[in-house]
């Protein structure tokens, strides 16, 4: 063979080497880029923020998982029928949904607004805050499951609560027959406490509900609360944010939300102290047995302004012991102090949950009251710094 040969058998060996190499990195390039295509746009959240809005009734339903989910977006609308409606809210209709083929019932929200109709006008941010509302984890806070949607429409997937609401409980059919003692009632308080606690607290940025009451706390098979209903939640990136409406329920909205349109935790611990307040009395926040335009708030500051008894204004299903009335009447401050007037002189829930410690309900027998009459008698409130807030 002569050089030449040689020399072009080289070449054309080195060639192969070339064109093969430069195949298996071509298609390497292609591979990768293909999977991050497909990751952009099929399973990161910001392919859906740039359809959400295409509004051309063509674009097929998207599942957000946030967990793992032994369901599909088509046995998730199977359950979409009017026989299966639980509740209904502001927000949207509540449906049960029973899975059978993986025993598996889960509750689902059909949400009123459609993706130009979010509040803030920008459908990439309620996207962002239902991709935050997803990674909440806390004990006392519905789990979210997942997120439904196509360019017209929104579900929201999480846990189902047997026990229904703590205002069907206090208010609706279940009245008098779930949260039949003081104990149960105080567990609620204390759990809504320590998941509003996570919320403003321990989220980073705060996350603010805006619709704190009693239908929107969930109850468990051991009638632990659960906060439910995130659909007006936001996330506190800034301090002093406003928005541009008022959101939650009317006789659960603090009073200065109303002119200032400010959202902070502030506005939360307003509702929760209404909410302490239903506890208390198993009175709704709005009753004609307080007078016109009186709420809840105002019927108990009065009492307290009048000097008058609060204990004819509790639930006389939470019993009569002494120890029961102390407690009661501990929480009944701690709810005034929740709803006072000016935000400012409102405590953080870290405060609230140390001050319901102080109210922790005592096992003890009402045969103990005996003899006890003078401490029956003395006003739990006479010193109380509530007096300065109503």
């Amino acid at each position: 063979m002569s050089s030449r040969q040689r020399s072009l058998r080289a070449k054309h060996i080195v060639a192969g080497w070339l064109i093969g190499i430069s195949s298996i990195l071509a298609a390497g390039i292609l591979f990768i880029g293909g999977r991050l295509l497909y990751k952009n746009r099929y399973l990161n959240s910001s392919y859906f923020e740039r359809r959400f809005g295409a509004g051309n009734g063509e674009w097929p339903w998207r599942l957000m998982a946030f967990q793992r989910l032994d369901f599909t977006a088509s046995d998730i609308l199977a359950c979409i029928k009017e026989s299966n409606v639980v509740g209904m809210g502001a927000t949207g209709v509540v449906y049960k949904a029973e899975m059978p083929q993986v025993s598996t019932t889960v509750a689902i929200k059909k949400l009123w607004k459609s993706g130009t109709d979010i509040e803030t006008g920008n459908s990439d941010d309620f996207i962002g805050e239902v991709n935050l509302l997803g990674k909440l984890r806390h004990r006392n806070i519905v789990r979210l499951l997942g997120f439904l949607h196509n360019d017209t429409s929104m579900m929201i997937v999480y846990e189902f609560m047997q026990n229904g609401s703590l205002g069907e409980a206090l208010h609706g059919k279940q009245a008098g027959r779930l949260l039949v003692d003081w104990i149960s009632r105080y567990n609620i308080a204390l759990g809504v406490a320590q998941g509003l606690a996570y919320l403003h607290h321990d989220c980073h940025p705060p996350v603010i509900h805006r619709d704190i009451k009693s239908n929107n706390i969930l109850l468990d098979a051991n009638l632990e609360a659960r906060i439910a209903d995130f659909g007006l939640a936001r996330m506190m990136v800034r301090k002093n944010e406003t928005v541009s409406m008022v959101a939650g329920s009317y006789g659960y909205i603090a009073p200065e939300y109303g002119y200032t349109l400010k959202v902070d935790e502030k506005i939360d611990i307003y509702s929760f102290g209404v909410v302490l307040l239903e506890l208390l009395t198993g009175k709704k926040p709005l009753d004609p047995e307080f007078g016109e335009s009186v709420d809840i708030v105002e019927w108990i500051r009065r009492k307290v302004r009048d000097n008058k008894s609060l204990e004819e204004a509790l639930d006389p299903n939470l019993g009569n012991c002494r120890y029961i009335q102390e407690e009661t009447l501990l929480v009944a401050r701690i709810a005034l102090l929740c709803t006072a007037k000016l935000p400012k002189d409102r405590p953080s829930m870290r405060d609230v949950i140390t001050m319901l410690a102080e109210a922790k309900p005592r096992r003890k027998s009402s045969s103990n009251n005996g003899g006890n009459a003078s401490n029956k008698e003395t006003p739990v409130l006479s010193t109380s710094p509530v007096n300065g807030h109503v």
